[in-house]
């Protein structure tokens, strides 16, 4: 066994996030942690990593287990390269490798016999244990795995101060998949993946030799990779065998014999309140009565049967616009201080749903903050209709001040807005009251994006920009903003590394790779209305 968790219990302020909760992670278990947006998911991780310290209960780790996870918030140093970084997971044996020259060069430089004879030894010594740990191999496994992932496109020596959110999470997870920990935990590791980089990732998890822990709301993914389904739902924690289409199964029939079981039980306490009501008064049945009165306080009363699933009801305000040809691009050429791109021109229709498609860090994300004014073009030109109006969903949680809560970033927004008309809009993203009043920072990454949607519902807008906005969203959100973007009158130009929510929703797909296939071609960009609907 490489964990026990025992009676797991856990509050902040008035919200129980953990009751007693008990779990244990076995030899060889591929686990997918789920539940809905703001359960506790990434409160769990962070117990079991030692970051917060629940009110009760018992965390038990096998003996020299070694643990590994995937922080989306980590702190790195951005002045090393990407090659200095991974390396980093391999510390110890560059240490012994710099130890073992330095005692080669005293050996170069001595012919006292004694020196010799100790610093052969030695170096016979560290170099068994280097080869022992294959470190002579070293640089090709790094170079498998940056490769798999996709870095070493963005050059091995390119600080990581230069690379965007995404790109440093991709270099984290590799150094930490290099690092091969007994326990790989990992929070919504596709978050930042294309869907070649994904399909890597999940052939390395299939043969990953190690347990991990995995949070993710891609279905897809976690079907593929784990054998164990732990579920977060109302302050329990329940342990499912099989994939995630297999805990679908269990899941239904579970709550099938939960609602028989509820119903079974509200018969029987429905015929004792009857027969005493009948006849507690009647002397020759009083004591028959009686008994069934105890009988019925003994009973356990089974909760009703509810649904844990937390849906968002978007209403964006839409401000209706006339004219047919929405955006022209000519001759655009993008990036920050040269060109990621070759030239590229195209036009779209009021209305469209354009998924933007290509792999991570080929400039997606750049293309979207251009053609919000962000940022400058390198060339070339982009224009909408005089009245277009954009709002705009960036893929990384920047909000202004973490400390304020969500009732104040939106008061700070439209100042005229009373508190209820505030507390209307924050609920129907599934941001209760409890919610609205914390602060930004204590909030989960799929809360923190259903404000991000609040924001940008509220904005008087006929295009929606839209930068990876399934990410962190759960199962029931992910298919709520679907329906509600089909139903959306105005254009919809947006980026997502999942293939289903594409298929689903663009009527256009422009995939930038196709313009690096005849570089120099410029004009020439791939736009495909295979989707169209």
């Amino acid at each position: 066994m490489l964990l026990n968790v025992e009676n797991l219990s856990l509050s902040f302020e008035r919200k129980k996030i953990f009751n007693n909760a008990n779990f244990r992670i076995l030899p060889n278990e591929k686990i997918g942690l789920i539940g809905n947006n703001g359960v506790g998911k990434s409160t769990l991780i962070n117990i079991l990593c030692g970051n917060i310290i629940p009110d009760s209960g018992s965390i038990d780790f096998d003996k020299n287990i070694k643990v590994g996870y995937l922080d989306q918030y980590m702190k790195i140093n951005k002045k090393i390269s990407i090659d200095e970084y991974l390396k980093l997971a391999f510390l110890d044996l560059y240490e012994k490798d710099k130890e073992l020259k330095s005692y080669l060069e005293i050996l170069n430089k001595t012919s006292d016999e004694v020196l010799v004879d100790r610093y052969v030894r030695l170096t016979s010594a560290l170099n068994d244990e280097l080869n022992a740990k294959d470190f002579y191999a070293l640089d090709s496994k790094i170079a498998r795995i940056a490769s798999g992932l996709g870095i070493t496109k963005y050059g091995m020596s390119t600080l990581l101060g230069n690379l965007s959110g995404g790109q440093k999470m991709k270099v984290i997870l590799a150094k930490l998949l290099l690092e091969q920990p007994d326990l790989l935990i990992l929070d919504e590791p596709t978050n930042f993946l294309d869907t070649i980089h994904i399909d890597w990732l999940v052939k390395y998890l299939k043969e990953y030799k190690g347990n991990f822990l995995i949070v993710s709301h891609n279905q897809t993914f976690l079907n593929e990779v784990v054998n164990v389904i732990i579920e977060i739902e109302n302050t329990k924690i329940t342990k499912y065998k099989g994939n995630y289409q297999t805990y679908l199964v269990k899941k239904e029939q579970a709550l099938l014999n939960y609602e028989n079981e509820y119903k079974k039980q509200v018969k029987e306490i429905n015929a004792l309140k009857d027969y005493i009501d009948k006849n507690k008064a009647r002397a020759s049945t009083a004591k028959m009565a009686k008994s069934r009165e105890k009988k019925l306080e003994k009973i356990e009363v089974l909760e009703k049967p509810k649904s844990s699933d937390v849906h968002i009801h978007l209403t964006f305000n839409y401000k209706p616009i006339a004219s047919q040809k929405f955006l022209e691009v000519k001759n655009l050429e993008i990036g920050y201080y040269f060109s990621l791109l070759p030239e590229m021109s195209f036009f779209i229709k009021s209305g469209t749903k354009l998924a933007i498609t290509g792999f991570n860090g080929i400039g997606k994300s750049t293309l979207l903050k251009t053609l919000i004014g962000e940022l400058k073009p390198i060339s070339g030109s982009y224009n909408f209709v005089d009245d277009a109006l954009i709002a705009y969903f960036e893929q990384e949680h920047n909000f202004e001040n973490m400390d304020l809560t969500p009732m104040q970033e939106i008061r700070n927004i439209y100042p005229l807005m009373d508190d209820k008309s505030i507390r209307n809009v924050l609920a129907k993203v599934g941001l209760t009251n409890f919610l609205a009043m914390q602060p930004i920072k204590t909030l989960s990454g799929g809360e923190q994006s259903k404000l991000k949607l609040c924001k940008i519902m509220l904005k008087k807008a006929n295009v929606l920009i839209l930068d990876e906005p399934t990410n962190h969203l759960d199962k029931v959100a992910k298919e709520d903003l679907l329906k509600y973007l089909k139903q959306y009158p105005g254009t919809v130009i947006f980026v997502s590394h999942e293939r289903e929510f594409i298929n689903s929703l663009a009527t256009q797909v422009f995939n930038i790779e196709d313009l690096l296939t005849s570089w120099g071609n410029y004009g020439k960009s791939s736009f495909n209305d295979r989707y169209t609907r």
